[in-house]
């Protein structure tokens, strides 16, 4: 099956109680558990990542192959509340392409152009396929738009593998090379939660691969 229309901002917000007009807003209701404070668990560590190949200035040189990742461009740094977590940076402007399994034809493997975009108040998550460019996807997170894909994808093939994803990895945000490069960016020394982490260029002997994927300019089509 093709994708489903894109879901608009409004849609992906999850439905709010509202009192009926006239009546008075009862008190919370005593059953109501207390909201847990969330657990900090990020911690601050040192990566040995590959060397990244610079320009004179030394910027990155892209586009610039992670992995399976292509970056294309690393965005910029917005400080505002919901562009960042403890673990990730979502710089607006963000865009990276990799391969996945078709939605539309259950024998190819296409290229996701994925971009993150400024919503207002939050980011927003594109991906567009190569093979379906009129129908892009856009979610409130980024597991939510690759969980369309996924979705998609194996119910064409009547795979009845978990649809589950982590969306951030499915973007490029969660590869070292990459969250070193988005940690350079101007504003991201700013941002009140994010778990700052230390990448030391030039690898260590360990083999590279997972989240220390190789890297490589990327070569023109």
């Amino acid at each position: 099956p093709d994708f489903p229309p894109a879901q608009s901002p409004d849609s992906l917000r999850a439905p709010t109680n509202v009192a009926p007009v006239g009546s008075v807003a009862s008190a919370p209701q005593r059953f109501a558990k207390p909201k847990r404070l969330k657990a900090h668990t990020v911690t601050s560590k040192s990566h040995s990542i590959p060397t990244v190949p610079r320009d004179k200035t030394g910027r990155p040189i892209l586009p610039l192959n992670v992995g399976i990742m292509t970056v294309l461009s690393l965005g910029q740094v917005c400080l505002r509340e919901h562009f960042h977590t403890e673990r990730y940076i979502f710089p607006v402007g963000y865009e990276v392409t990799r391969r996945y399994l078709s939605a539309k034809d259950p024998n190819q493997e296409v290229t996701y152009h994925c971009t993150i975009l400024d919503g207002g108040d939050a980011p927003k998550f594109q991906i567009i396929a190569t093979d379906q460019p009129d129908k892009p996807i856009v979610a409130g997170t980024a597991t939510g738009a690759w969980s369309v894909v996924v979705r998609a994808a194996n119910h064409l093939r009547n795979r009845q593998h978990s649809n589950s994803v982590s969306g951030p990895d499915f973007f490029g945000l969660g590869q070292n090379t990459i969250k070193h490069l988005i940690q350079e960016l101007p504003g991201a020394d700013r941002l009140r939660d994010y778990v700052w982490q230390t990448f030391v260029e030039g690898g260590d002997g360990r083999p590279l691969g997972g989240r220390h994927a190789a890297v490589a300019p990327a070569l023109p089509d």
